[in-house]
């Protein structure tokens, strides 16, 4: 398994972020919104069976902190190419790698998995690489002829998280509605099926300011939610989202994972659900709100913002379930 650097496209280094299926575009926006690709940047999208690639040689600037809440996984990639890997790339990794666990990843037909790992293995060790379970994880990803070979340097962990609740949203789905929505601090944002609140946290961590209101038929939900949203000035209550009381004109921006009924809810009420939902959006939207809506059915969620324009779309897989999210406004006056 021998080329020279010109035949495989050597390069010192780059990024390989990780996201959910079908969030990759969504990720390159969030990262021209970041500044850390320009607006003609075209980063490489690979697909696996359950995640999104975006490959990217280098970025404009060090992520931050607050930079891609899309991404469940960001990696440092010191080596890449094409069909085989070359003496000076396995050179370059050994210096660089003195003892790691080895996690291969292979998608398409080009590679076979357990022939990739062992002569990943074989090379690194007769480097002097030690290859331990309990050391760090060295990631090596291969999706048709093309391999990246990573260290993570981050994952899609929320310290602030602390209760959890089953079928609860992941955070990098969240992350992506209240992107998508635009939440800015002048927002009143309001979730009428909050769950554990994730939603609200990811909008609360990209606009600080912005007056965060949320309902849920379960008690148990709403206790969840104010324990990982105690660092904010939420309100949440035990109640209905579609007939909540307040005053008419109060929000700007709607986010809501609809029950899908599989693990809360009747799919068979869906319909009815989501249109009182609505009902109680255009009752309390102030002019020109918005709303990023997310379910697995697509049926029922597109009856329900029938009449709206749907500004953008995204198929996303959710847990495993293919689900649809929706950007929508109400039409001009």
């Amino acid at each position: 398994m021998r080329r020279t650097a010109k035949q495989v496209g050597e390069s010192p280094g780059g990024w390989v972020l990780r996201c959910a299926p079908g969030l990759a575009r969504l990720l390159q926006d969030e990262m021209r919104f970041g500044r850390l690709i320009g607006k003609t940047d075209r980063p490489t999208v690979l697909r696996q069976r359950n995640h999104d690639l975006v490959f990217l040689p280098r970025l404009a600037r060090e992520p931050r902190g607050g930079d891609l809440r899309l991404a469940e996984e960001v990696h440092r990639c010191p080596v890449y190419g094409r069909y085989k890997l070359s003496t000076s790339q396995l050179d370059r990794l050994a210096a660089a790698v003195k003892r790691c666990r080895l996690v291969v990843s292979v998608d398409g037909s080009h590679f076979d998995r357990r022939d990739l790992a062992r002569f990943i293995a074989r090379e690194l060790a007769q480097r002097r690489v030690r290859l331990d379970d309990d050391a760090p994880e060295l990631w090596v990803f291969a999706v048709d002829a093309t391999y990246y070979i990573c260290r993570r340097v981050r994952d899609d962990r929320r310290p602030e998280r602390i209760a959890e609740r089953p079928g609860s949203l992941p955070p990098t789905i969240a992350a992506a509605m209240a992107f998508l929505g635009h939440a800015r601090d002048e927002d009143a944002i309001l979730d009428p099926v909050c769950g554990s609140g994730t939603l609200l946290a990811e909008a609360h961590a990209r606009a600080p300011g912005a007056a965060l209101f949320s309902f849920d038929l379960d008690p148990a939900a709403i206790a969840a939610a104010r324990r990982n949203l105690a660092k904010t000035v939420a309100r949440l209550e035990v109640g209905d989202g579609r007939r909540t009381g307040l005053p008419a004109s109060s929000f700007s921006l709607f986010l809501a994972n609809l029950p899908f009924g599989r693990q809360f809810g009747d799919r068979a009420g869906n319909p009815q659900l989501y249109g009182e939902l609505m009902a109680e959006m255009h009752r309390l939207g102030r002019p020109g709100w918005r709303a990023v809506l997310l379910s697995s059915d697509e049926v029922a969620l597109r009856a329900a913002v029938a009449g709206m324009t749907v500004e953008r779309e995204f198929r996303v897989a959710v847990r495993g379930e293919r689900a649809l999210m929706l950007l929508s406004r109400p039409p001009p006056s």
